[in-house]
């Protein structure tokens, strides 16, 4: 059980007035001279001070190894409780703040690792994705320094080297629209925009990929629709995920967009029957760097969908994806009103 002052301090004061009366009625009835009863009143307050300060340092004593408690609670980043939240003194309401500050520091520290340990990722995956491409260069460099290679030759390593620089320099200029999404350096600033013709926009950006391949490219319009979005942001994801179809829909595939309006929200479909996705791998292919199966052959270096989510997120919508592999995928993308 706790020691509790205040009930001490309430006996001891009871107590005292009890003394106090009995000793009154007694040297009244007994008819005591007054300065006898002064000097035993006074003995029995010197007794009473004692006891009083006995019991008044034991509680400090007591008070301060829960304030050390409570102190060591902070700097352990624990939320035990050393006073009773039933109690409405100051010393119960010191440690609801304490417990108050406990959670925001830990809320800190979590936030201050969860950025570090995003930065070493960031670090680690750049430093992954520049490697390859940089290595090739020093060598196409060195072979094409040999003066002995044949012309066919040289002209064969100029061209791969002419590839890995656009290949670094498209590396490069995505993770630089990455950091600058992540970073907030630029902030989506919605309009009034027709999302069909972002769409448009998108595909039409792709039109030359998919010629290349014989893919179709259908746009389903129902009706025009309107929201309040940021347009070339927008454009930006609408068109990796269709990049990404005609990456990986073969040859003479098709793909089908159709933008549809609900009361709340409007979605835009993008379909394709291409190779299709793992159902294993369906979660992991908005993460920063994924490469799924079947993309070895295939350019990119795994930001598009990632780049995508981060501009569909930041606009308060979302996207879903269903896919059969050898099947084909569905990309919708959901947007509100």
């Amino acid at each position: 059980m706790k020691f509790n002052f205040k009930i001490a301090l309430y006996f001891f004061m009871i107590v005292f007035c009890c003394i106090l009366f009995d000793l009154y009625t007694w040297f009244k009835y007994k008819n005591i001279n007054f300065m006898m009863l002064i000097t035993i009143f006074s003995i029995l307050m010197i007794v009473l001070s004692v006891i009083f300060i006995y019991v008044l340092k034991k509680y400090m004593e007591h008070i301060l190894v829960q304030l050390s408690e409570v102190i060591e609670s902070i700097t352990d980043m624990n939320e035990n409780e050393v006073f009773s939240v039933l109690n409405d003194d100051m010393l119960s309401k010191l440690q609801s703040q304490v417990i108050k500050l406990t959670n925001i520091l830990k809320a800190q520290n979590k936030r201050i690792k969860d950025e570090r340990d995003e930065i070493e990722s960031l670090i680690s995956d750049i430093s992954h994705q520049l490697k390859t491409p940089l290595s090739n260069l020093k060598l196409y460099y060195e072979i094409l320094q040999d003066t002995s290679i044949s012309k066919e030759e040289y002209d064969e390593f100029n061209f791969n080297m002419k590839s890995q620089i656009e290949k670094l320099s498209f590396l490069l200029e995505s993770m630089i629209k990455m950091s600058r999404l992540e970073s907030g350096i630029i902030t989506l600033t919605p309009n009034k925009a027709s999302i069909n013709n972002v769409c448009l926009i998108a595909i039409k950006q792709v039109c030359k990929r998919a010629k290349d391949k014989n893919i179709e490219i259908k746009f389903n319009v129902a009706e025009d629709i309107v929201l309040n979005i940021d347009k070339n942001w927008t454009t930006e994801a609408i068109f990796n995920i269709i990049d990404n179809a005609v990456k990986y829909t073969n040859n003479n595939g098709t793909i089908v967009v159709d933008s549809i309006k609900y009361e709340m929200f409007a979605r835009i479909d993008i379909k394709d029957n291409g190779i299709g996705i793992d159902e294993k791998e369906i979660n992991s292919i908005f993460k920063r760097f994924y490469r799924g199966q079947g993309s070895e052959n295939q350019e990119g270096v795994g930001i598009g969908l990632y780049l995508s989510r981060q501009i569909i997120e930041k606009q308060n919508g979302y996207i879903k994806v269903k896919s059969k592999l050898q099947k084909g995928s569905i990309f919708s993308i959901f947007i509100p009103c």
